[in-house]
């Protein structure tokens, strides 16, 4: 009986620490493949209606598809998870001028100049990795925990467009967790429950996690804490460099690392991707895997028989690992191979780093943008008030089934 309980009161003892003094939580749907996103739901307007939005720490504002009363929904998912937020009139009464739309127009790097033919709207264009979304703010009512109340701003999608060969869409936008004035975090603060805005997230390898926003105590063991590089958009912990089986790329190139929940896999400049496939290859040189290539992702490998998980085929890759320098001196962030490999429906491993050269957008930035596939089982904390990152190891599957045990007001 002792040896069961080990690992459960091991993890309690990771998460007791975690008892919020005002923070909201929100479990987590979805998993790395095949839905390729982490959401939470949203209760939004009155009569409050479900939405499922992607938890993207990469993106400042918040959005919804969305039948615009003028400009209808173009490009829109055709069998989007619940119908388009519809707003009324009132709400989408944001002026170009306002705080909330200043805060937007900062916080997203270039959107067009206020039109003056159409002062009384606040309007936007976000370019992302896969797609580009376009549309007006609105403002309208959360309800938070079932029974309070906020007013926060967010888009109105009436634009959308993606690759035509995109599946059908889990969700029905975009929770936007960024640093900026217009993340969904800094407006909930002020809230009678958020007084600061910290946000923490668990994202599970098995599928599903949570995300907590607001006033929580980190782990007080274990967490490795970054100073936030402030000079940036996005939450970076520093210039990082890239190690294989603890060896150091060729040339020891550095790049900007990125937190970016939202991005399903993990991006790297070319220089770095091509001495990661080459050194991959090497390690596997002797190895039973036939390289294979993928439908949707370049290099995947088949083994004598399918793989059930990673867990079937990670002894046969090496760790890789990022070095992070910044001002406080250096870090490690490890990334085992079941935090860079996923197994596909038809058994096949495929390599979830991805060569951010070939996307139009993440070749002018030049980062090294950690997705999910490598968040997965991080418990992972952006803590906006103190300016700094912080992660540790965790078992996310077990979060919510402990959460009866925690003391905790969530």
């Amino acid at each position: 009986m002792a040896a069961m309980w080990s690992p459960i009161i091991g993890l309690l003892l990771l998460l007791l620490p975690l008892g919020p003094s005002s923070a909201i939580k929100f479990p987590l749907e979805g998993n790395v493949y095949p839905v390729g996103h982490f959401y939470a739901t949203l209760n939004i307007g009155e009569p409050a209606k479900p939405y499922f939005l992607d938890v993207d720490t990469g993106s400042n504002l918040t959005w919804l598809e969305c039948h615009h009363p003028v400009h209808g929904c173009k490009g829109c998912h055709p069998r989007p998870p619940h119908p388009y937020y519809t707003p009324a009139d009132g709400n989408l009464k944001v002026v170009c001028g306002s705080p909330l739309c200043v805060a937007v127009r900062r916080d997203v790097p270039g959107i067009p100049e206020c039109s003056r033919n159409d002062p009384h709207r606040c309007h936007y264009e976000i370019q992302y990795v896969t797609g580009k979304s376009e549309g007006d703010l609105a403002t309208d009512i959360i309800s938070v925990n079932g029974r309070d109340k906020k007013r926060i701003a967010f888009g109105c999608g009436y634009k959308q467009e993606e690759p035509a060969d995109s599946p059908p869409s889990p969700v029905d936008g975009i929770l936007g967790l960024g640093m900026g004035k217009a993340g969904f975090a800094a407006q909930l603060k002020g809230h009678k429950m958020i007084k600061e805005n910290v946000i923490g997230h668990c994202l599970s390898s098995k599928g599903k996690g949570v995300l907590y926003v607001g006033d929580f105590n980190p782990p007080t063991r274990g967490v490795t804490w970054a100073p936030m590089r402030e000079s940036l958009f996005y939450y970076s912990p520093g210039l990082a460099e890239v190690f294989i089986d603890k060896q150091p790329i060729r040339g020891n190139p550095t790049f900007e690392a990125v937190f970016d929940s939202g991005s399903t896999y993990t991006h790297v400049p070319a220089q770095i991707y091509n001495e990661i496939v080459s050194k991959v290859r090497g390690t596997l040189s002797e190895s039973s895997l036939e390289e294979v290539k993928g439908r949707a992702l370049p290099l995947c490998w088949k083994g004598k028989k399918p793989f059930g998980s990673v867990n079937d085929v990670k002894n046969q890759f090496k760790a890789l690992s990022l070095k992070i320098t910044h001002a406080r001196g250096t870090n490690n962030l490890d990334i085992p191979p079941q935090n860079y490999l996923f197994v596909k429906e038809d058994g096949e491993t495929c390599l979830a780093i991805l060569d951010a050269s070939l996307d139009p957008v993440l070749k002018e930035l030049n980062f090294i943008l950690i997705g999910a596939v490598t968040m997965q089982d991080l418990f992972v904390i952006y803590d906006n008030e103190k300016k700094q990152l912080g992660w540790v190891r965790a078992q996310c599957d077990r979060v919510q089934e402990l959460e009866s045990v925690i003391d905790s007001r969530l």
